[in-house]
């Protein structure tokens, strides 16, 4: 789990969950994006996810037209929040 000093907020970067997943930046974007979530206009490595951004990206990777390359990243994504001690909703 990161912690970004400026806001206080705790979650995980852009950059560390595609490193996680193995997945490109267009692949996490498009997931991204399809969650309705906010994120980096270019780049933005650093760009922190919260608890409530990642449950939402893990459900939109494991559904739909992400099934292929999106529910590996979901497995390993649920990993990381279980080692932060995060419980997901409905588990």
């Amino acid at each position: 789990m990161y912690g970004n000093a400026v806001s206080g907020e705790l979650g995980w970067t852009k950059g560390a969950l595609m490193e996680a997943a193995d997945i490109s930046a267009k692949t996490f974007d498009l997931i991204r994006k399809a969650a309705r979530i906010r994120g980096p206009s270019h780049g933005g490595l650093n760009w922190i996810f919260s608890v409530p951004d990642l449950i939402t990206l893990v459900r939109i990777a494991e559904g739909g037209r992400f099934t292929e390359r999106g529910k590996p990243a979901a497995e390993v994504w649920r990993g990381l929040m279980a080692e932060a001690g995060v419980k997901f909703p409905g588990e």
